[in-house]
């Protein structure tokens, strides 16, 4: 079987992490036998054509090469759009670029897998009606949860739930909302990202191996926040549990591995406190997270909304017990007591808590470890099982285009 991808986000590299569990799935997806070419936005980073780790890559030029910034920032789409409002001029020839190289590589397909409800469902609703080829659409949650303050966008939202043969939402709650925005309920399928699973914490030998390593060396508590540096991620409030702990008088050190457009105002904040053993790290290679990650005790996630965070899985891959906020996503993640704790946003003093009972028992945190990493084996969330859920998903889609039309088009 031949499946398009199209997205607004993929690795330049294999060192890239934007997209990288898109790229997971895709290179899962050779593993079972399958073709894969994937439609990505330029980048001047990037080569128009490559190939990594067996999968076709075609970037799409759809500005001035040095000056393709929309989709090349690792916060994301949206959050480049906030932060850079002139880049709104790129989004109409984005959509186009994506769809004219869709349209002219669709007919050789069998499946179009779109990656976000917009821009890359906008592209794949044209190129299947153009070309009757079925449509399989993904919601990664941040194209969803922008939806419902958009009217324009739940509009468009709407209209592609009802255009595609089958949805995936990689929570439940986002296939509940999918549902309620005209998906029919049995061709919407859970299917979370995801994530390799490492026999043991592999070595590194590059630059970030001699930072994490120190880090690794603290005698005190060590916690690990991997993920980018916006306000949904509410990285303030882990460093207001950090500094709650060191006042009741533990010894703890804070990694903050990611980058983003609010790390100048969290380091003004570690400094206004006058906060010791807290790591910026920046942007790491997604080959460098696993050393972070062995290199803490407790990987911490206090964002205020999510879709079904990889960064929890790859912590639970790695049996490292997880402490994040109670939401939609990490709740069908984070088993409370049992591979971690729950905590309400923003309540930085109930997240010191949870982090204080897992200090004082090594007993309690390797078991949660343990029972973390089962639950990824046994939940069908390595990336060759959900390769395998995915094709099972194209192979239905195939069978009920055959049967029947697509009902609706933009």
């Amino acid at each position: 079987m031949r499946v398009l991808f199209i997205t607004s986000s993929y690795p330049s590299h294999l060192d890239d992490p934007r997209g990288i569990f898109i790229h997971r799935l895709a290179r899962g997806l050779c593993g079972e036998g399958m073709q894969v070419t994937v439609i990505a936005p330029g980048s001047p980073s990037a080569s128009a054509h490559g190939v990594q780790d067996g999968v076709e890559v075609e970037r799409s030029a759809y500005w001035v090469h040095r000056w393709q910034g929309l989709a090349t920032d690792l916060s994301g789409f949206v959050p480049n759009l906030r932060r850079h409002p002139l880049l709104l001029v790129q989004v109409p020839p984005l959509i186009a670029a994506l769809t004219w190289r869709a349209l002219r590589l669709a007919p050789a397909f069998d499946v179009i897998h779109a990656h976000w409800l917009y821009p890359a469902g906008i592209a794949g609703v044209i190129a299947a009606r153009q070309w009757k080829i079925p449509l399989v659409v993904t919601s990664h949650g941040g194209d969803l949860n922008l939806a419902r303050d958009w009217w324009a966008l739940r509009f468009i939202t709407r209209r592609i739930c009802q255009a595609a043969d089958a949805w995936v939402g990689v929570s439940r709650t986002l296939c509940e909302q999918l549902v309620a925005l005209g998906a029919l309920s049995d061709r919407v399928a859970h299917i979370p990202c995801g994530v390799d699973l490492p026999d043991a914490s592999p070595p590194s030998n590059d630059e970030a191996s001699t930072a994490h390593q120190g880090f690794k060396a603290f005698e005190g508590f060590r916690l690990v926040y991997v993920g980018s540096l916006i306000p949904r991620k509410s990285v303030e409030t882990l460093l207001e549990a950090h500094h709650e702990l060191v006042r009741r008088g533990h010894s703890v050190a804070c990694a903050i591995v990611g980058s983003g457009p609010a790390e100048d105002r969290l380091q003004k904040i570690v400094q206004r406190r006058s906060q010791r053993n807290v790591v910026f790290a920046g942007a790491q290679a997604p080959s460098s997270i696993p050393g972070w990650m062995s290199a803490g005790q407790v990987l911490v996630l206090p964002s205020l909304s999510e879709g079904s965070p990889s960064v929890v899985m790859e912590a639970m891959a790695m049996s490292l017990p997880v402490v994040a906020t109670d939401i939609a996503g990490t709740r069908e993640l984070v088993k409370e007591g049992e591979t971690g704790f729950l905590f309400p946003t923003r309540d930085a003093e109930r997240l010191a808590d949870c982090i204080e009972h897992l200090m004082g028992n090594d007993g309690l945190r390797k078991a949660m470890g343990q029972r973390a990493r089962a639950y990824i084996e046994a939940g069908g969330l390595t990336t060759p099982q959900v390769a395998r859920k995915h094709i099972a998903l194209y192979e239905q889609a195939c069978a009920m285009r055959k049967r029947a039309p697509m009902r609706h088009a933009l």
